[in-house]
């Protein structure tokens, strides 16, 4: 029900709640939160109030004309009813929409800003992480027992393509924990004298790693998104590189290769649970789903649609509406609600000024997740750092070709999950 007035209150609600707990009980540490990553976010937000703003005529027309032309084909319409009073002009094309939107981006605030406060202990980061794992296998679970066996799964998500998004966060923790778990297993058995008793100590946390990696990998692979395979894949490679740069885990060479076995066990799990079912996927075809055509016309239109609205664009959340306007009749995908692309949604919604705040707010996110993994000493806290910094990547590739932050139930996850790893930062 994310995508459903409902469920998005009911997301609000709950995030504006726990920030309120968080921030009114007494926390020992208070970690520093990352300012230039919030400050770009805070940008797209002050970016949403001067769309909502009433603006002079004079001062519109030079900003937005057509948002100007908008306003005054409005006010006419309404004349020719009787309405008196006429909607004040503003750059925002649908300011309800942008209202909306707002309020969900400061309900992403406040997850991450209530998980980096409240997850400060491994004890609480374990209980959460043991959340999302089990929320994740859940989903895969739903997604399993419904449809035929070779359809697409989507579990509680209209859209398989979602499913995957949201299991990309899962997956790239699960690497984390996969990696944690082999790196500390030496440690904690070296103790022990009987060799049997040293592999078997170190062989159980393993496997149970792994499978839970192997498992939530399995679930995107049935939900058959292109795109979140690919993601997935490319991700688990970047992580991979990540871990081998920890010198103090042993040699790159050595370290490479316990992350390289590791994703192969998984993907042996994969294999054999899937069998050839995403690997047919990339070479079919599948009616239900948007044309290659219609994706290429949607992202030329897009484009036009940014023209119309360079510099401040049309309004948070308004891309339906800005679409609407240089769609072709002939087009045959009805109403385009998505841009099937987030980064050209931003650039439609938010014109050159929130496509920059969002492309700052992602590259400071990631150079402050890297500096911050490279900085700690503890593997455990590695480890979720990382796994963070692979969740936001994944998304963002995927995020390319779909639009997995128009679904709120993923970008909240994402951004408690992220106010997580930037709690284990104070650590």
């Amino acid at each position: 029900g994310g995508i459903l007035p409902g469920g998005t209150l009911i997301i609000q609600i709950l995030a504006f709640a726990a920030a309120s707990v968080a921030f009114l009980s007494r926390a020992p540490v208070r970690p520093r939160l990352p300012v230039l990553p919030l400050a770009a976010v805070a940008g797209i937000l002050l970016l949403g109030l001067v769309q909502l703003a009433p603006v002079p005529e004079r001062l519109l027309g030079a900003v937005s004309p057509v948002s100007l032309q908008i306003s005054r084909e409005t006010r006419r319409i309404l004349d020719l009813f009787g309405k008196a009073a006429a909607p004040s002009p503003t750059i925002s094309i649908a300011p309800s929409e942008t209202i909306s939107t707002i309020l969900l981006l400061l309900a992403y605030i406040a997850a991450f800003l209530a998980a980096s406060r409240v997850l400060l202990t491994r004890s609480r980061r374990r209980v959460f992480l043991a959340g999302i794992f089990t929320a994740a296998l859940v989903q895969i679970l739903i997604a399993a027992l419904s449809g035929a066996p070779a359809a697409r799964k989507g579990g509680s998500f209209v859209n398989p393509d979602h499913l995957a998004g949201y299991l990309e966060i899962s997956l790239a923790l699960a690497f984390g924990v996969a990696w944690a778990t082999f790196s500390v297993g030496r440690d904690r058995a070296g103790h022990l004298t009987d060799r049997g008793e040293r592999i078997a100590r170190r062989l159980l946390p393993l496997s149970l790693s792994v499978l839970l990696w192997g498992t939530i990998a399995a679930g995107i692979a049935l939900t058959q998104s292109r795109g979140g395979v690919g993601a997935a894949l490319v991700t688990t490679l970047f992580l991979i590189a990540l871990f081998s740069m920890r010198r103090r885990l042993g040699s790159r060479r050595a370290a490479a290769g316990r992350a390289a076995l590791i994703l192969m066990a998984g993907l042996l799990f994969v294999a054999f649970a899937v069998r050839e079912i995403p690997v047919v996927r990339f070479f079919a075809t599948d009616p239900r789903d948007l044309p290659t055509e219609g994706r290429l016309q949607i992202w030329a239109g897009s484009i036009q649609a940014f023209r119309q609205f360079p510099v401040v664009g049309s309004g948070l959340g308004t891309f339906r509406e800005a679409f609407r306007r240089i769609q072709p009749r002939d087009f045959v995908e009805g109403l385009v609600e998505q841009a099937h692309s987030d980064s050209l949604q931003l650039l439609v919604t938010g014109g050159a000024v929130g496509a920059a705040l969002g492309a700052l707010a992602l590259a400071s996110g990631l150079f402050a997740l890297f500096r911050a993994a490279q900085r700690q000493r503890h593997r455990e806290e590695t480890a979720l750092l990382i796994g963070g910094l692979g969740a936001l990547v994944s998304l963002t590739l995927h995020g390319l070709v779909d639009f997995n932050f128009s679904l709120p139930a993923i970008p909240v996850t994402l951004a408690a999950v992220l106010g997580c790893a930037w709690a284990s930062h104070a650590t």
